[in-house]
Formats: structure tokens, C-alpha cells, sequence
């Protein structure tokens, strides 16, 4: 029987379980029930419905007035969304998927900023600090195995790229997410740290260099992207905004000074996998790129040469560039577009619809679902968020030291993340980053 004298601190419990069982699901999947696979995928959906259920149970989802605004914008979208699909079985159930792929993981936000507070982010920040270690070991263990081998594949072979270490989760793109944000919880927790004892300048090296080696055996991209402009963010931060010299100094030398000097050491160390690494950076596939057919012979300005040109030699920043840039894509789509989540992991794998599978290119994707004036919306209502969350932060976040390397997270998976492609980890994180970011707002009770 649960108990309800404290629904607040039940939800804050029943989020933190959640969360753990959503790093986790992929354990269960890959090696402890891989028969059971695609029933554990749904199970996530019945503890989340029991959640949201207890939230409204109590009034901690509607009793805001930026969630009721927030709801009334998921239920325009979500109807408009629906223009695209015949009103059959297959097109029904499709919606519902492309639904889930978009809103699943949005009320969990908007309860989480009801019951947790400043110091509920602080805490939970210290505990992703203890999953490094297991977390780094595993992928270590996970490199020096073969690629065949079920710490890899995981039994019935499900992983996607086992030559890629996949740590907890069933594909990569899930694990650099986590990494990813493991990463800005740990330099939220050096930026916000007051008494930089020796004892814990030695424990954060420890722990900034299992990451950065982990970086290194991910083999990912978007992961050396993603910490350089945390380290970045986090160096400014702390120099403009620490008023205590001292302590200003030691961080800033832990950041720009140690930091890459660890990042040497690694890259030593795992030589191997910091070469494979190097050999992937611009091994994209530019000639499929949107920008590269409508705008393969213009000549950039500046550089002097063409968009073509420039995309065979700087593929991945190309991709990135194509991912932002989504205007090629507004011709090739509809007035109502092809349905909301139409071009989604899940609505793909059940409709085999094999036409429509620009996957995670969010901004082509969404466009094409939408259509050509509601995706065009709302993809630009992503980048101004982004915008608008920068101006939030330098003039109204009093928390700017904690919440930095969140607020790059957020921004990154809002310019170019797949943050609506499934109900993945990566939807997931977002939601949560974004609810952390919410509450850096609210002022802690300690202070």
C-alpha cells in the first residue's frame, strides 16, 4: 500500500526510479529477459501512465499556469497532427505512436517542476556523479571485448553498431546522450562546488578522466562536440560569474588547464579508439544531404568554394549544418504534411513504410510531418526557445554555475537532437535536462 500522507516526496520517489529504470532498460533487454525485448520497450509506458495518474490524483500537473499553456499547445499540435493520416485501423494506431514518439516523456517534465526544488536538482546531481565508475568500467570492458561477444551484442544479437561500446543501452546514439549529460552533472557539480577541499580536486580529476577516456572508447562525434562546448560555456561561466578568486582560479584551472591535459593522457592511453575516432569525422555521406543536392554548386562567401566542395572535405560539419538549415526540405513537403510522428522509429517499424525515413534529421523530419507552415513553426519555435533560454540565463538564472552545462544539452538536442524520432532515452533526457533547467529558477531553501 503506498502511502499518500506525502504525495510530493511519493512522486519525487516514483521520478527517481524512473529515471534509474530508463538507463537501465537496455540491461534488461540486451541480457537479463532479451526473449521479453519489445514487451520491457512498452513497460515504460505503464509506469509512467501510473505517474501521471498519481500527479493528477494530487494536482501536480495541471495546477500551474505554464502547464496548462504547455498542455494547450500539445493538444493543438497533436490535432492539427492528425490532418495527415487516413482514419483507418493502421492510420489511428500510427497517430498514437507518432504521439508517443513526440509527448511522452512532457507531463513527466511538468510534474517534475511541481515537486522538485533547487536543492532536489543538487542532490540529484551528486548521486549521477556515483554512476560514472560502473558506467566507465563497463565500456572499458565493453572495448576489449570481441565484437561478437553478448557484454557487445547482447544475447539474440539486438545491438545495433556492437564494434561501438553501447554501455547500458541497445544503440549507441542512447549511450553518447547519457554520457553526454553524466558529463554536464558532473562539471555542474565542480562549477557549483564552494570548498574545493584537495580531496575533492583529486576526486573530480578521477572522474573527468574516466569521461573523457570514455569519450575516447565511444568513438562518437557528437560526443567530442558536445564536451568541448561544455568545457567552454562552463570556463566563461565560472570566470564572469564566481565572485571567490580563490576557488575561481582552481576552477578554471581544473577546466582549461587539467582538463585537456587529461584528454592527452587518455588519448595516449587508448590510442586505438582515438584513431578510429579521427578516421570518422568526416566520413558522412554528404552527396545525400539536402543542402548538398539544392545547393551543391553555390560558392560560399568568404571561402570561395562551393557548398559542394566545402562538404566533401568538412562532412560532419556539413551535417550539422544540413540538420539546422532545414529550408531545402519545405518543397518537398505537404500543406498538412504526412502526420505528426509519421516518419518515426515506431510508426516506421509498423507501417513499413519504407518511403518515409528520415529518422534523425529532426528538423527535415518534422517539417514533413507537419507540413510546410505548422513544421516550419515549429522547428523555428525550437531555435527561438533556444535563444530565449540564453536570455533567461544571463539575466534572470541566479543558478548560473549548476546549470550551464545543462543548459548546452538542451540546446544542442533542441537545434539538432532527435527529440521526438522515438520514445527513446534521448526524449527522455531532454525532458528531464529541460526540467532541471525550469527549476534552476526557483531559489533553494538552504540558501
Amino acid at each position: 500500500m503506498i502511502s499518500s500522507n506525502n504525495p510530493a516526496f511519493q512522486l519525487k520517489k516514483f521520478i527517481i526510479f524512473f529515471f534509474a529504470y530508463m538507463v537501465f532498460e537496455g540491461v534488461l533487454r540486451k541480457w537479463i529477459l532479451p526473449n521479453f525485448q519489445i514487451y520491457i520497450y512498452f513497460v515504460k509506458d505503464f509506469l509512467l501512465m501510473f505517474i501521471y495518474y498519481f500527479a493528477i490524483k494530487h494536482n501536480f500537473l495541471f495546477n500551474k499556469k505554464y502547464s496548462k499553456l504547455f498542455i494547450f499547445f500539445i493538444i493543438i499540435i497533436s490535432l492539427y497532427g492528425l490532418i495527415g493520416y487516413q482514419l483507418d485501423f493502421q492510420g489511428i494506431l500510427s497517430y498514437l505512436l507518432g504521439l508517443r514518439s513526440y509527448w511522452l516523456y512532457a507531463p513527466l517534465a511538468l510534474i517534475a517542476l511541481h515537486v522538485f526544488d533547487i536543492d532536489d536538482v543538487k542532490k540529484f546531481l551528486k548521486i549521477n556523479l556515483y554512476c560514472i565508475s560502473p558506467y566507465f568500467l563497463l565500456i572499458l570492458w565493453q572495448t576489449y571485448s570481441n565484437d561478437n561477444s553478448i557484454i557487445n551484442t547482447g544475447f539474440n544479437s539486438m545491438v545495433q553498431n556492437p564494434e561501438r561500446p553501447s554501455a547500458y543501452f541497445t544503440y549507441t546514439t542512447q549511450n553518447t546522450f547519457y554520457f553526454t549529460f553524466l558529463f554536464a552533472c558532473l562539471f555542474s557539480k565542480i562549477s557549483i562546488t564552494s570548498n574545493l577541499t584537495v580531496k575533492k580536486f583529486i576526486y573530480y580529476l578521477i572522474l573527468i578522466f574516466m569521461l573523457l577516456s570514455s569519450a575516447i572508447l565511444l568513438k562518437s562525434r557528437a560526443a567530442y562536440l558536445l564536451i568541448f562546448v561544455i568545457l567552454i560555456y562552463s570556463f566563461l561561466t565560472i570566470l564572469f560569474f564566481t565572485k571567490n578568486n580563490y576557488f575561481k582560479l582552481k576552477k578554471l584551472i581544473i577546466i582549461g588547464i587539467i582538463t585537456p591535459l587529461l584528454f592527452l593522457l587518455a588519448q595516449n592511453i587508448f590510442k586505438k579508439a582515438y584513431n578510429f575516432s579521427v578516421n570518422r569525422i568526416n566520413s558522412d555521406t554528404y552527396t545525400e544531404m539536402a543542402i548538398v543536392k539544392k545547393y551543391k554548386d553555390y560558392e560560399i562567401p568568404f571561402i570561395g568554394i562551393s557548398i559542394f566542395e566545402f562538404c566533401e572535405k568538412y562532412s560532419s560539419s556539413c551535417r550539422i549544418v544540413n540538420e539546422i538549415y532545414f529550408i531545402p526540405i519545405i518543397s518537398e513537403s505537404t500543406i498538412y504534411g504526412a502526420g505528426i510522428g509519421a516518419g518515426t522509429s515506431a510508426v516506421a517499424v509498423f507501417t513499413q513504410n519504407k518511403s518515409f525515413t528520415l529518422g534523425e534529421p529532426e528538423n527535415h523530419r518534422v517539417v514533413m510531418e507537419l507540413g510546410y507552415y505548422v513544421g516550419t513553426l515549429f522547428v523555428l519555435l525550437k531555435f527561438f526557445m533556444v535563444l530565449f533560454f540564453h536570455i533567461l540565463f544571463l539575466f534572470k538564472n541566479k543558478n548560473k554555475l549548476l546549470v550551464t552545462p545543462i543548459l548546452v544539452f538542451i540546446s544542442v538536442l533542441m537545434t539538432i537532437g532527435a527529440i521526438t524520432y522515438s520514445a527513446s532515452f534521448i526524449n527522455f533526457i531532454f525532458w528531464v535536462s529541460l526540467s532541471i533547467f525550469v527549476i534552476s529558477f526557483k531559489s533553494s531553501k538552504s540558501s
